[in-house]
């Protein structure tokens, strides 16, 4: 279990930090966004380092004010003050020095804002409680963990540039399997989407019925309303239930997709010298990726329109 808990962590790392890198990709100067500049300011004064050089600046200090200025003829309070003052300009101008230094540093930007973003990152299949889901979600977190252990272990080089590009979407892939799981558990989950189901065909059958045994025109004509009202409900309602098929064999596809995108990637080597398979292989991830959204877009929307 413990193994499991740490693989969805890394998992919920990696899409943090996928999250962070399509926001920034968006922007032409993402640090002109003041929550975005502050966060790397605040991230870099409290880093251990800053810590550490305030300390030694501080420590410089009271050493130039006990052994270096006596010698210069400054001693007691004015020695104090003169170290004090030096002290303060020598921090002053080091902590503008050490900020600046950490805002043109870019590797240290994702780690600076990942408590901004860390609510956008929604993955947690312990949520979802329709066991044949969770288990293709397993199935595709266990691929992903194979696919990224996989880049992993190629040497540093163009090769590992290469793959690290073919295959940055198999995260969002990871993401999209997850999200559709979760709207298919929310559908089982919904008890009156079932009850509906089963209680409009029998409504509509019943009002037809007394439609065809009224004779008053008002009366007729408020039924004939609540029958066409109960039919577009009765659609809507088959409709959702249509795409929660559709998604549940998209899913066992998509986990049998994953499978063939992880032995194609162990068939890829370093001959590949064009690029061309590792170029076939992203395209296949990201048309994977894209029918997924699709899908999970168009049951959201179904799904909003049954309410």
């Amino acid at each position: 279990m413990s193994i499991r808990r740490d693989l969805e962590k890394r998992a919920q790392a990696a899409i943090l930090k996928s999250i962070i890198a399509n926001y920034k990709k968006q922007r032409d100067d993402w640090l002109k966004e003041p929550p975005i500049r502050k966060a790397v300011l605040l991230y870099s004064f409290f880093r251990p380092l800053n810590a550490t050089l305030i300390a030694g600046i501080i420590l410089l200090s009271g050493c130039l004010s006990f052994l270096v200025l006596p010698f210069l003829g400054l001693a007691g309070l004015g020695a104090l003050a003169a170290a004090g003052v030096g002290g303060v300009f020598v921090l002053a101008l080091t902590e503008v020095l050490f900020l600046y230094l950490n805002l043109k540093n870019e590797k240290l930007h994702a780690a600076a804002v990942a408590d901004l973003f860390k609510p956008k990152v929604e993955f947690n299949p312990a949520t979802i409680t329709d066991k044949t889901l969770n288990d293709k979600v397993d199935k595709a977190l266990e691929y992903w963990s194979l696919i990224d252990d996989a880049v992993e272990k190629v040497p540093a080089g163009v090769l590992r540039d290469r793959l690290l590009s073919a295959t940055e979407e198999v995260t969002h892939w990871l993401q999209a399997v997850y999200n559709l799981a979760e709207r298919v558990d929310q559908f089982h989950l919904n008890k009156v989407i079932k009850r509906d189901l089963d209680n409009v065909p029998t409504a509509i059958k019943k009002f037809k019925k007394k439609l065809a045994e009224e004779d008053d025109p008002g009366v007729r004509n408020q039924l004939e309303k609540t029958i066409a009202d109960k039919e577009r409900q009765l659609q809507t309602l088959q409709n959702l239930e249509n795409s929660i098929y559709k998604a549940t064999y998209q899913l066992d596809s998509t986990i049998t997709s994953l499978g063939t995108i992880y032995s194609q990637l162990l068939l890829v080597g370093s001959k590949d010298e064009s690029g061309g398979k590792l170029n076939r292989l992203q395209e296949e991830i990201s048309e994977q990726v894209h029918q997924l959204e699709d899908l999970t877009e168009a049951m959201d929307d179904v799904y909003q329109s049954s309410y």
